[in-house]
């Protein structure tokens, strides 16, 4: 029997090398898409045998993630009795602006009084409306009011995590989401539904 050649033999185990490294890169290539970020940033899990497990599974992802806080600012007007210093400070302020309007009147009055006569008539021609007050709106000291406005600054502050997942039953999985924001980062509250999502994940089972 004639023994076959060193070229034939040579052929035949590198063709048997090449299918060998073919077959071993498709499995590489199949686990690689099983756990790695294609894309979209989307990855997929190992298949879980039992919802309880997928769950798990989920939890300590999220928990992984870490969190960010939300800040929530309200501004609240409410009304309080002013004391009874800063109702005498209206006071003196009403008084004050009464006995100037007074002057200037009676100054523009002597300024066009044409006698005399008419010039001691200033010290008479002051109307009622003269006696304002320095608070606005208010036509006479009498009219000061009881209470005033403050305006104070409501935070409130909210942890939210920066992983969460959907389970959508039907298809026996979790869809999952990772925020684009930095563990521990504070975010206005009118920015969270804005944040750009940086990763997807399914845990199936």
């Amino acid at each position: 029997m004639e023994r076959p050649s060193s070229l034939a033999v040579f052929a035949t185990v590198a063709a048997s090398g090449s299918v060998g490294l073919l077959i071993y890169a498709g499995f590489f290539y199949t686990n690689l898409r099983r756990v790695s970020t294609g894309s979209e940033g989307e990855a997929v899990s190992p298949v879980f045998d039992t919802q309880q497990q997928a769950q798990q599974e989920v939890d300590r992802w999220i928990q992984d993630g870490g969190t960010y806080t939300v800040i929530k600012t309200q501004r609240i007007q409410r009304s309080v009795p002013l004391t009874p210093q800063e109702r005498r400070k209206l006071e003196l302020l009403a008084d004050e602006q009464r006995r100037a309007k007074i002057e200037a009147s009676y100054e523009a009055c002597l300024n066009e009084a044409a006698s005399d006569l008419a010039k001691e008539l200033c010290s008479f021609q002051q109307t009622p409306d003269i006696a304002g007050s320095a608070v606005p709106g208010l036509n006479a000291a009498s009219e000061i009011p009881n209470t005033k406005v403050i305006e104070t600054l409501r935070v409130e502050r909210k942890d939210h995590p920066r992983r969460t997942c959907t389970l959508v039953q039907d298809y026996r999985r979790f869809n999952c989401v990772e925020f684009e924001v930095r563990a521990g980062a504070e975010v206005e509250a009118d920015q969270q539904s804005n944040l750009a999502i940086k990763a997807y994940r399914q845990f199936r089972f």
